[in-house]
């Protein structure tokens, strides 16, 4: 499991969801809305699924981009 994050539309800055979470879950929610309470400009934002990520899923495709050049 690992943290869900978003980007604050406010602060423009990468933010946990306070989810834990791994890819088949996430590809299971994927046409779900979470309500966040944000931790960097103290809004509540309602987040689509599909505006997530797992950041160690972005550093695994990062990686396997960079091996297969």
């Amino acid at each position: 499991m690992a943290p869900l994050l978003f980007t604050c539309p406010d602060t423009n800055q990468q933010a946990p969801t306070g989810v834990e979470t791994d890819v088949q879950s996430l590809r299971a929610s994927w046409t779900s809305t979470l309500t966040i309470h944000c931790p960097l400009c103290g809004k509540v934002h309602d987040v689509s699924v599909r505006d997530t990520y797992i950041n160690s899923a972005l550093d695994d495709a990062a990686n396997s981009l960079r091996r297969a050049r």
